[in-house]
């Protein structure tokens, strides 16, 4: 159930009987030269969007996060870059907001690499509030599943290429979908570092990317995360795994 198409009666009504709110949260960045600098939006939202059908009286999916920290790709035309503090403070903002109206759980479905560290900080600042926080790295949180499909995931690469053909063909242009398999040899920050880690901000082979591809992605992630919603909402928290 999308907030923002509720009136405050029947918002008022959703959140006493769904708990949860998802937040999608993502970032304006340049993609390579073929996607689109909306990919980290238009793909949680994707994949929120199929969530809805299936499980729509269970969450409540909130306005999108449309800006992020992305400070090693503003180099790029068309990134825009906010600072991690700023992220992190209205992010939490906006949970507690929902907090505030009832919702126990707070799921962060983030699109951007580059937001993790700012969105733990937050995650941790809701769970000292008293209530639920869950951070979704959906790329991360269910790269088995994508390695299944992909031989490999990356910026730009293989596996996001092939979602956001998966949501709209045209706003990828594969004639320019391109490869950079390599990787820094350790977490260097340097202002010259993203010519060696994403030259054309680039970390992948595009050109492997197909909307077969991202459809599987799309069935995979959502099928994970349900199962994982439905864990959660059972406080069954715990794998069977030794550490």
């Amino acid at each position: 159930m999308y907030i923002a198409k509720l009136s405050k009666e029947t918002f008022a009504q959703a959140i006493k009987e769904i708990k949860t709110v998802v937040i999608p949260i993502g970032s304006i960045e340049a993609h390579g030269s073929h996607c689109p600098l909306s990919t980290d939006i238009i793909v949680p939202e994707h994949i929120l969007s199929l969530m809805e059908k299936t499980h729509g009286d269970k969450i409540l999916i909130a306005p999108s996060v449309n800006y992020g920290y992305t400070p090693s790709l503003a180099y790029f035309p068309g990134t825009v870059h906010i600072s991690g503090e700023t992220l992190t403070n209205y992010v939490f903002e906006l949970a507690q907001g929902w907090v505030k109206w009832g919702a126990e759980y707070i799921i962060l479905f983030n699109g951007h690499g580059g937001n993790t560290a700012a969105l733990t900080l937050v995650a941790n600042k809701v769970a000292e509030s008293g209530a639920t926080c869950v951070l979704v790295n959906w790329w991360q949180n269910y790269s088995k599943e994508i390695l299944e499909i992909c031989d490999a995931q990356g910026h730009a690469g293989e596996d996001e290429t092939s979602v956001v053909l998966a949501i709209d063909p045209d706003l990828v242009d594969m004639s320019k979908a391109g490869v950079h398999d390599k990787q820094l040899m350790a977490s260097i920050f340097a202002p010259d570092a993203i010519h060696y880690s994403y030259p054309d901000a680039l970390n992948g082979d595009a050109r492997k990317a197909s909307v077969e591809k991202g459809e599987a992605i799309y069935e995979a992630v959502c099928q994970s995360f349900a199962k994982m919603l439905e864990r959660l909402w059972a406080k069954d928290w715990t794998d069977n795994k030794p550490i």
